[in-house]
């Protein structure tokens, strides 16, 4: 499912049935090019496969649409802290899309144990069903928080001898009981949800397994280590004790012994 709605114009001018402020219909102009395709004028592959190369076409804009949504978010986007609770609670939406890079979101998924190849790849969190979305070319300290519906593009095909053009309007937003985009710190993001969980895991051990084998001082103090204690960095667990740092070379392992 895309972060945005994707809508087919014949038309370079769109004229959308909904009516604005001043009491006249929405104009929306298609003549943006988005990419351009190169076909054979002639050749088995033009006349006797058109329906794949309407897929592939379609496919293609699509991710070419997505690219520039990610543009736009760059600059509409409006930053926050995860999640914005006061702002979201002035809508009624509830479901939202989580877009940032791939190797954010396997941290993501491991810390909520979701498996990668999952469909959708969802993160209940707050009261909020969040779907996230792995994107290339998104750096690694950057997410953005939006409503699925909240924006529209249409495009548009134009063929002419050997090329197929492909256009595309602004993106529209046509809602109004959704908040806007906003930009997010990924590292505010894991820690948030890394709390978040590990508070769950612990409350889910049965009282009387807690009473049979209390944990031990050094269990206790090193699940709560959250953050590095040098830097203030993100830490991950080794075994049942061991604690590093991602980012500095603190950690908390016992010395290696040399044999003599």
């Amino acid at each position: 499912m895309l972060p945005f709605v994707l809508k087919i114009a014949d038309q370079p001018v769109e004229r959308l049935h909904r009516i604005n402020a001043e009491n006249q219909p929405i104009d929306v102009d298609v003549r943006s090019e988005l990419y351009s395709r190169e076909i054979a004028r002639t050749g088995p592959a033009r006349a006797s496969q058109p329906r794949r190369l309407s897929q592939l076409i379609l496919q293609e804009a699509t991710e070419n649409a997505y690219t520039a949504f990610i543009g736009f978010l760059e600059d509409n986007a409006e930053p926050e802290t995860f999640l914005p609770f006061e702002r979201l609670s002035e809508y009624s939406c509830r479901q939202y899309a989580l877009i940032l890079s791939a190797s954010r979101s396997h941290e993501l998924f491991e810390i909520c144990q979701i498996q990668p190849d999952a469909s959708p790849s969802v993160l209940y969190y707050g009261g909020y069903e969040i779907a996230i979305k792995p994107r290339r070319y998104i750096l690694d300290t950057a997410a953005y928080l939006v409503a699925p519906d909240k924006y529209t593009l249409f495009v548009r095909q134009a063929r002419e001898e050997d090329t197929i053009r492909v256009y595309r309007s602004d993106f529209i937003n046509l809602t109004q009981n959704s908040p806007p985009p906003y930009k997010l710190d990924t590292r505010d993001i894991i820690e948030s949800v890394q709390l978040e969980f590990v508070g769950e895991r612990e409350q889910t051990v049965p009282i009387e397994q807690l009473l049979m084998f209390p944990p031990s001082a050094e269990e206790t103090n090193s699940a709560s280590v959250i953050k590095c204690p040098e830097c203030g960095g993100r830490v991950r667990q080794l075994g049942r004790e061991g604690i590093f740092c991602l980012e500095c070379d603190w950690d908390n392992l016992p010395p290696l012994k040399h044999p003599r």
